[in-house]
This record gives C-alpha cells, sequence and structure tokens, in this order.
C-alpha cells in the first residue's frame, strides 16, 4: 500500500510540474499577444485580439484550479505518506 501511494505522489509530482509548465506558457502567449498589439494595433482587430486573449486567460484559469486540486491531493498523499 505505502508503494502505491508513493507512485501516485511521484505522478501528482510529475502532473504538478507539466500544469505548471502549462500556466507558464498560457503566460507567455498573452505576453506576446500584448506585444503584437503595441507593434500591429492600427492593422489587427483588437475584439479579435480581445476574445483571443480572454480564450487565453480562460486556459489558465482552468489550469490553476486543476493544479490547485492536484496540491490538495498532493497534501493528502504527504500526510499519509508521513503515518
Amino acid at each position: 500500500m505505502e508503494n502505491d501511494i508513493a507512485d501516485k505522489y511521484e505522478h501528482l509530482l510529475a502532473e504538478e510540474k507539466e500544469l505548471s509548465q502549462k500556466i507558464a506558457t498560457c503566460e507567455q502567449c498573452v505576453t506576446a499577444v500584448l506585444g503584437c498589439i503595441e507593434q500591429h494595433s492600427d492593422s489587427i482587430h483588437l475584439h479579435t485580439v480581445e476574445d483571443v486573449v480572454g480564450l487565453i486567460h480562460t486556459i489558465s484559469s482552468d489550469l490553476q484550479t486543476e493544479l490547485l486540486h492536484l496540491r490538495l491531493e498532493k497534501s493528502v498523499m504527504t500526510s499519509k505518506l508521513n503515518t
């Protein structure tokens, strides 16, 4: 049983790292889009860009919620490993 918990914990660590990378990628995408606005605001459709940034933000928020639940699960696993 302890090995199962340890294996699950290791899986959670890997998943946490991946979610963190996905969130960072979303942040980089928003930064890139904002940079695009600064350079091309006269030649792009700003409402479309606003929609794009909003969708990226929604994805990032969903990932952050998933990360929060994962961290809660990881805390429970840590408690079980320490008992």
